[in-house]
C-alpha cells in the first residue's frame, strides 16, 4: 500500500475577541470604581504604616557663622574676704561702675580654612595679684547666624567655670563652642523670636544666664581641658589664655508641607508601580486560563468537521 505523509496543515486561523460593557450605574462598574480607589489608596497605607512616609523632624548640620562680639566678663575670686578681680568690656553693672583690672587683653579671631567664617578664638588676659586666684568665671558674648534652613540671627552667652584647687600662675584651658537648641524648630517668626540682644547694664548675673539659658538656643563650652602651670609669685603677672574651636550645629526642625512631598510621593509611586505590575501579573494569567479553558472546550467539536483532504483523515484548527 501507498504510504502518505500524515503532517498537518493549518488551513485557517482566527482571533477570538471578548468584550464586556455593562452600564455607568452598575453593579460592575461599582466594583471597578472599587478596585481602582484600592490600588491608589493601597500603596499610601502601606507607605505610611511603615514609617518614614511623613517625618515629623529632621536633622540638618550646619555650620553657624560665629562672631564674638567682643563682649566679656572675667571674675576671678582669690577668697571669702576679698574682692575679685574684674576684667571687662561693661563700665557699668546694675548703676555700679566696673573698673578693668587687667593691663593685657588678647582677643583674636582664626579662619584657618579660609572659608569666610571664624573657626577659632584665642583669648589672653594678664595681670597682678597680690593672693592667688581660686576660681575662674568666664563670660562670653556671640553671634551666631543660621542661613541654610532657616535664616536667623541669635545673641547668646557662653560661661567658661573653673575651680583651682591649688595655686597657678598660667591657666591654659581649650574647649568647643556649640550652639545647643532646645525643641523642634518651625519656619515662621524665627529670626523674631530668637534675636534679642544681651546687655549687663540692666541685669544681675543669675538675671543674664537665666534668659540665656531659657532660649530655645544658647551656646555652651564643651569638652574643656585645663593646663596649668604650678607655683605663684605676686612679682610676676598672671596669664590666663583661652582657645574656643567652633562646632559645626545640628539643626532640629520639622519640615515643611513641600518638603515632605519632595519625599513622599517618591516612595508612594514606587510602591503604586509595584502593586499595578502584580495587579497587570493577575489579569495576564486569568486571561490565559479562560484562554485555555476554551482552547479545551473547543477540541471535542473538531473531531466533527469533516475533512477537506481526500488523503487526511482530519483537518487541523488553530484556535488563538
Amino acid at each position: 500500500m501507498p504510504s502518505f505523509d500524515m503532517t498537518a496543515i493549518e488551513i485557517f486561523s482566527s482571533s477570538i475577541y471578548y468584550k464586556y460593557r455593562a452600564r455607568i450605574y452598575s453593579l460592575s462598574s461599582l466594583i471597578v470604581l472599587l478596585l481602582v480607589m484600592m490600588s491608589i489608596i493601597t500603596p499610601f497605607f502601606l507607605m505610611f504604616n511603615a514609617g518614614g512616609f511623613w517625618i515629623k523632624a529632621k536633622t540638618h548640620a550646619e555650620t553657624p557663622d560665629i562672631s564674638f562680639q567682643y563682649k566679656y566678663l572675667l571674675l576671678m575670686e582669690r577668697g571669702i574676704e576679698m574682692a575679685p578681680i574684674v576684667c571687662s568690656t561693661f563700665t557699668t553693672y546694675k548703676e555700679n561702675n566696673i573698673s578693668d583690672d587687667c593691663l593685657i587683653i588678647k582677643v583674636q579671631e582664626i579662619d584657618t580654612n579660609n572659608d569666610g567664617k571664624k573657626d577659632i578664638l584665642k583669648f589672653e588676659a594678664q595681670f597682678y595679684t597680690d593672693s592667688p586666684i581660686k576660681n575662674i568665671r568666664f563670660f562670653l558674648f556671640f553671634d551666631f547666624k543660621l542661613k541654610q534652613i532657616f535664616e536667623s540671627s541669635i545673641q547668646s552667652l557662653a560661661i567658661f567655670d573653673h575651680t583651682l584647687h591649688q595655686d597657678e600662675q598660667k591657666i591654659y584651658f581649650i574647649a568647643d563652642l556649640e550652639l545647643k537648641q532646645r525643641g523642634i524648630l518651625h519656619s515662621d517668626h524665627l529670626y523674631e523670636m530668637y534675636n534679642h540682644s544681651i546687655e549687663l547694664t540692666d541685669k544681675s548675673l543669675l538675671q543674664l544666664v537665666s534668659q540665656s539659658i531659657n532660649k530655645k538656643f544658647s551656646a555652651e563650652i564643651t569638652n574643656s581641658h585645663v593646663i596649668t602651670q604650678s607655683g605663684f609669685s605676686n612679682e610676676e603677672m598672671i596669664t590666663i589664655q583661652g582657645e574656643l574651636h567652633y562646632k559645626d550645629h545640628l539643626i532640629y526642625y520639622q519640615p515643611n508641607l513641600w518638603e515632605e512631598l519632595k519625599w513622599a510621593w517618591i516612595q508612594y509611586i514606587s510602591c503604586f508601580i509595584r502593586e499595578m505590575r502584580f495587579e497587570w501579573i493577575d489579569i495576564g494569567e486569568s486571561s490565559m486560563s479562560r484562554r485555555f479553558f476554551w482552547y479545551e472546550a473547543a477540541l471535542p467539536t473538531m473531531s466533527t468537521l469533516p475533512s477537506i483532504h481526500p488523503y487526511l483523515n482530519k483537518a487541523s484548527y488553530s484556535v488563538q
